[in-house]
């Protein structure tokens, strides 16, 4: 039976662990004489997931928000089993926990603190600890470095926010971010289906928002119907809220009074959301879904600029972000205010907006400029895709994992960032692990895309760029590179007629 789960555990290992150029390397055994179910003395006094700890009534260590207090090294069997025994006694799928474990902490190698303050096993926020944090393995200290409290504590706290009914909006809850939810999900799915069962009973598909908002009474008819569509798409899509739908049309207002007060050549250049072209550039969306981006276009403009804001973490910073002046920010955001009525929150599959087209540059090959390349004029169409979209993320982090439960992620990694080229070029449906590139489309060489992949490492080569997550001066992220390939070691492949 050990042997059976120490091998479902290096499938799970597999099943994401090939997606970057990190490999997980199995913690060696301590020899802690695990209970079957998890705990090393058995399940006892489960605290209520209603009913969040008394103030107070933690015994924690000294310089517990800094530190663990002992070391722990668990086998793969005993990981699977802690995972199991917390999802039952909660009510929460078990290749959930487990997902939350990879993306939080790496499986316990990387437990901060984080720059935001987060510790432990599974990422808790030492507020957020105090309230759902527990002795589970009976210690004597309720321990977020340790992976019995930690995991533990984490299904209570799914389980408070509602995870045995809507395990999506309990992870929300976990995390405030969509791509969260998606990246937990597309793990657990890998993980649930590796470990003898579809993922616990969820729905596998990641949702996302949908907004139905009415303004202010006295703005009900001064913000045109089409304008607010496109508003409350953009603002559901890149995670902004009901905040961010009067946000966007505080700037539309702003900037062109709805498109009633700019002129023409204003319209084309910047939009009638006022982007500069340099933000064009950077940050264009197919908002409407039409096949390209037009800048006098209020759902490509509102997508563009809501993408910005998202990039930035928060309103305040992106609104200052598109235009640095304190009373433009301050503008807006009492603009918003004034406007904000009510909206009405559905929730539908996931799906990705196109990017925008790339520049192009005369000659055979794409040029480095500036960081972003622009593409040959003569290639074909998938190819400039491909390089817009590789552009819309080269300045993005490197992040373990990124680009896989989610084509939008906050980094990504180098399978992540070579699979995103290859969707924007239409020529991908799916994420693929480093691995599963050593497979895809045909053998040798391509005329215009080549990828380079191997169990641990992948990188393509497009146009005569090489599109990489290492190499770079700063070593950090997706990037663009004029220094040729290195394919010793790397099985070599191109897409079908490319």
């Amino acid at each position: 039976m050990r042997k059976l789960l120490a091998g479902v555990f290096l499938a799970l290992v597999i099943c994401v662990g090939t997606a970057s150029g990190d490999v997980y390397v199995a913690l060696p055994v301590s020899g802690i004489a695990g209970d079957a179910m998890g705990l090393p003395g058995g399940v006892a006094n489960i605290p209520s997931a209603s009913i969040p700890n008394a103030s107070g009534s933690l015994q924690l260590a000294a310089g517990w928000m800094q530190h663990a207090i002992k070391q722990y090294a668990l086998s793969p069997s005993q990981m699977r089993a802690l995972w199991v025994s917390a999802g039952s006694a909660y009510a929460i799928p078990w290749s959930v926990l487990a997902a939350i474990n990879k993306v939080e902490s790496n499986f316990g190698q990387n437990m901060g603190p984080s720059s935001a303050g987060a510790v432990g096993w599974m990422q808790f926020m030492p507020d957020t600890w105090l309230r759902w944090g527990y002795d589970f393995d009976g210690d004597g200290y309720a321990d977020p470095w340790s992976p019995y409290d930690g995991v533990y504590s984490a299904a209570r706290y799914l389980a408070a926010a509602g995870g045995a009914k809507d395990i999506s909006r309990a992870i929300f809850s976990y995390n405030h971010a969509h791509w969260y939810v998606a990246e937990v999900l597309a793990n657990a799915s890998c993980y649930g289906s590796l470990g003898g069962g579809t993922g616990g009973g969820f729905a596998l598909t990641p949702q996302m928002p949908v907004l139905a908002c009415e303004p202010a009474p006295a703005w009900r008819d001064r913000i045109p119907a089409d304008y607010l569509a496109t508003f409350e798409d953009a603002a559901a899509r890149y995670e902004l809220g009901q905040r961010g739908v009067w946000a966007l049309a505080a700037v539309a207002r702003l900037e062109s009074n709805f498109g009633r007060g700019m002129g023409a050549k204003q319209m084309r250049e910047r939009g009638p959301l006022g982007l500069e072209p340099s933000e064009w550039n950077q940050y264009a969306v197919d908002g409407d879904e039409d096949g390209h981006v037009h800048r006098a276009d209020p759902a490509d403009s509102a997508a563009t600029l809501a993408r910005l804001i998202w990039s930035k973490g928060s309103l305040r910073a992106g609104i200052f972000a598109h235009n640095q002046a304190a009373w433009y920010v301050q503008a807006v955001l009492a603009d918003a205010e004034a406007l904000e009525g009510h909206c009405k929150t559905s929730y539908v599959d996931w799906r990705v907006a196109p990017l925008a087209s790339g520049f192009e540059t005369p000659g055979p090959s794409a040029v480095l400029d500036n960081g972003f390349a622009s593409a040959p004029e003569d290639a074909p169409a998938a190819v400039k895709a491909a390089i817009s979209a590789a552009n819309s993320i080269a300045t993005t982090p490197y992040i373990w994992g990124g680009g896989h439960g989610s084509w939008y992620a906050s980094g990504y990694d180098c399978s992540g960032a070579v699979s995103f080229a290859l969707y924007g070029a239409g020529l991908l449906d799916t994420p693929l692990t480093s691995g599963s590139l050593e497979s895809y489309g045909e053998p040798g060489p391509g005329r215009w895309i080549t990828i380079y992949a191997n169990a641990t490492h992948a990188y393509a080569v497009i146009a005569g760029l090489r599109w990489d997550t290492v190499g770079d001066a700063e070593g950090t992220g997706p990037r663009w590179h004029i220094e040729p390939p290195y394919p010793e070691g790397f099985v070599v492949r191109h897409p079908t007629g490319y």
